[in-house]
C-alpha cells in the first residue's frame, strides 16, 4: 500500500516500495494493505482505517471514525495520481475536503516510521513476536504530506509495544506512542496504534466500469505557492462536488485536464 507515493506522501504517503538495494527498514513502506486503529484521547479521535493500494497506485481507504461527537463512516478513493478525491457516504466540511485523505495518511506514515525505527531489520527478517521500544529525548518526529498537511510530535517521545509476524508474512502490531506537546507546559500525549501490515493489497485494481453513482467527486489541482521565499507545489481540492457515472468517465475527464468539451484533447493517460 503503500508505495510511499501512495500512502506516505501520496504524491505521495508514499510508499514507494524502494529500490532493490534499499535498506531493510524501508520495506515497511512497501505495504499493499494496512488495517490501523487509532485512539487519541487528547484530540477526541477514535478511528479504524483500512488502506489498500491498487497495482496502478490508486488508493482506497475504508473509514470508521469518531471525532468527538461526530461519526464518519464511508469509503474514499484517491485516483490518477491524487488528481481526484472520490467519497462514498462521507460529506466533508467545506475547505477541508482533503482532510478526509490527509488525516488517515499522516497517521499511517507515523506508524510506518515507528515500525521502521523500532524494527530496522524490516518485516521479512522478523521471526514470531518481537518487542518494540525506541524513542528520542531531543529530536521531534515529523510526518507530512505536501506542505500543508503535517503532524509534529515533540520530544521526548517513545513507542513501546509488540509486533508479531505470522507464517503468511502479515505483521500484527500493538503500540503505545507517548510524545510531548511542544508547549513546555502540558504533559505528554498518548496515541494507541494497533493493526495489521501486509505486503499484498486487498485491491488489485479498479476497472473503468466501476460505478460512481452516488459518490461525490472532488477535483484536485496542484498549485504553486511561495513559502519562505521558496516555491512549493500543493494539492488543493475544489469545494463543489462533481458527479460521474463511472470511474472510466472520471479518468477520461482528468486526462482532458477536466475539460468537458466534446472536442477536448487527451493530454496524458491515467494508469489503469
Amino acid at each position: 500500500m503503500l508505495r510511499i507515493a501512495a500512502f506516505a506522501v501520496l504524491a505521495s504517503v508514499a510508499l514507494c516500495a524502494g529500490a532493490q538495494n534499499a535498506a531493510p527498514a524501508s520495506l515497511w513502506y512497501a505495504a499493499g494493505h494496512v488495517a490501523l486503529t487509532v485512539v487519541d484521547a487528547s484530540r477526541g479521535l477514535t478511528a479504524a482505517w483500512q488502506f489498500d493500494r491498487a497495482d496502478n497506485d490508486d488508493v482506497r481507504i475504508v473509514k470508521d471514525e469518531r471525532r468527538g461527537a461526530t461519526t464518519v463512516k464511508g469509503t474514499l478513493l484517491s485516483v490518477c495520481g491524487d488528481q481526484a478525491l472520490v467519497l462514498q457516504d462521507i460529506v466533508p466540511a467545506r475547505l477541508a475536503e482533503l482532510r478526509e485523505l490527509d488525516e488517515p495518511v499522516l497517521h499511517l506514515q507515523l506508524v510506518l516510521r515507528l515500525l521502521a525505527r523500532a524494527l530496522p531489520q524490516g518485516p521479512v527478517a522478523m521471526e514470531g513476536e518481537m518487542s518494540v521500544d525506541t524513542g528520542d529525548e531531543q529530536a521531534r518526529l515529523l510526518v507530512r504530506k505536501g506542505n500543508r498537511a503535517r503532524m509534529e510530535f515533540a520530544a521526548p517521545w517513545r513507542v513501546r509495544g509488540s509486533a508479531n509476524r505470522d507464517g503468511a508474512g502479515a505483521v500484527r502490531f500493538d503500540l503505545e506512542f507517548v510524545h510531548g506537546k511542544g508547549d513546555g507546559k502540558s504533559g505528554p500525549s498518548v496515541l494507541k496504534l494497533a493493526g495489521l501490515w501486509q505486503e499484498q493489497s486487498g485491491l488489485r485494481g479498479l476497472d473503468d466500469a466501476f460505478a460512481l453513482t452516488g459518490w461525490r467527486v472532488y477535483r484536485v489541482d496542484t498549485v504553486a505557492e511561495v513559502t519562505g521565499g521558496n516555491t512549493v507545489l500543493e494539492n488543493v481540492a475544489m469545494t463543489r462536488p462533481l458527479q460521474f457515472a463511472s470511474l472510466g468517465e472520471l479518468r477520461r475527464r482528468i486526462e482532458q485536464r477536466w475539460d468537458s468539451g466534446a472536442r477536448a484533447a487527451r493530454h496524458f493517460e491515467c494508469v489503469r
